[in-house]
């Protein structure tokens, strides 16, 4: 029964097939040729995409009349927020570095400490300390040097040539895509299905709507888990007196949002474990064992109560399967591939799940994409 509608490769199809591939190929040189035009607007895409429900909030719960209105108000509220938590935590950075670095000279001076190293490494320490100044590695040439050096290929895309003009000018742009895209959100989410010829529309709408809910389960939600696991963790280091517990606390939860990365916050942990014992005379392993039993505590909340309350029983990507797309895609189109690497790995899916599988299990279709 299944041979009956199994379509025969024709010549007819066989070049509709070549020309599909020809497409696919012409699209994707055409991704890696303007992706350095395209990041900004991705940015400010995916930037639309989460403050969206804060300016529906705006308009439909607090009843503003104007919706641009309401996009403003929401603007203020996000970028004011940052603006005064950065304000909030830089000075109590500058100020935990400064005391990093007096209590390593404190603590080279220590003739126990002599004794334990050799004689070299004491002077080479001693001389970077002294003759290294901190607060000039924070500068922003400084940073954007080392992000140049960190990010390689990543870097030249989205800025080509780092200077402050065109910084400025690409923080405009995104944000003038952002605002376009804020105010005209929901005629853009409705609207584009009309330029899907009538015969694919129902489908297509199907696959979006599994793009839509991977999504929601990924930034949204995974957004929120990553946050308030940012919190309790500095909560929870700043309740035993880690150095710096605020920001790293945060930076930790921040790794949460891709899933498996949070391990590399206990590095640094670690460093900041080993000052907290040389400030007070504790025992390294003392401290280090009770940051461990944060991160682990704040973990088991992240397992059994977060993660089944926000996300709730909607299965999205299997975490291994999102860290393999944003490598692929990161690889193929750099710091694009790596914005595009979820939503495109998500529409994959979805279009085996809906057309491969479910003509398989339907003995066939009416449709047929290629």
């Amino acid at each position: 029964m299944n041979s009956n509608h199994t379509k025969p490769y024709t010549f007819d199809r066989v070049v509709r097939i070549v020309l599909s591939i020809a497409f696919l190929l012409a699209f994707y040189f055409l991704l890696k040729r303007l992706s350095g035009a395209l990041v900004p607007f991705f940015v400010a895409l995916l930037m639309a995409y989460l403050i969206n429900p804060l300016v529906d909030f705006f308009q439909f719960k607090c009843r503003f009349k104007y919706r641009g209105i309401a996009v403003f108000a929401s603007l203020v509220f996000v970028f004011g927020g940052l603006y005064f938590l950065l304000l909030w935590l830089i000075p109590q950075f500058f100020a935990e570095m400064t005391k990093m670095v007096q209590l390593i000279q404190n603590y080279l001076t220590d003739a126990s400490v002599s004794n334990m190293l050799p004689k070299e490494v004491i002077d080479y320490i001693n001389d970077f300390v002294n003759n290294t100044d901190f607060t000039q590695l924070l500068d922003p040439q400084s940073v954007a040097d080392s992000l140049k050096n960190i990010f390689g290929h990543a870097w030249k895309v989205f800025s080509g040539s780092m200077n402050f003009l065109f910084g400025i000018m690409s923080l405009l742009i995104v944000l003038i895509y952002l605002v376009f895209l804020l105010i005209d959100f929901k005629q853009i989410s409705d609207g584009w299905l009309g330029l899907v010829p009538p015969r694919y529309r129902k489908p297509v709408h199907e696959v979006f709507d599994d793009l839509n809910n991977g999504m929601h389960i990924y930034f949204r939600a995974q957004g929120l888990i990553a946050l308030i696991v940012g919190v309790l963790l500095a909560i929870g280091f700043k309740i035993i007196g880690l150095p710096m517990a605020i920001i790293i606390g945060l930076f930790i939860g921040a790794l949460n949002i891709v899933p498996y990365l949070q391990i590399a916050g206990f590095v640094p942990v670690i460093l900041l474990s080993l000052l907290r014992a040389m400030e007070t005379n504790q025992s390294f392993w003392h401290v280090i064992l009770l940051a461990a039993i944060v991160m682990a505590v704040v973990q088991l909340i992240q397992e059994t109560v977060l993660t089944p309350k926000i996300m709730g029983r909607v299965y999205g990507l299997h975490p291994a399967i999102i860290l393999l797309s944003l490598s692929i895609w990161g690889s193929l189109l750099g710091l694009l591939g790596m914005l595009i690497a979820l939503p495109i790995t998500t529409l994959l899916f979805s279009y085996y799940k809906r057309f491969v599988l479910k003509r398989n299990e339907e003995e066939g279709g009416d449709i047929d994409l290629i």
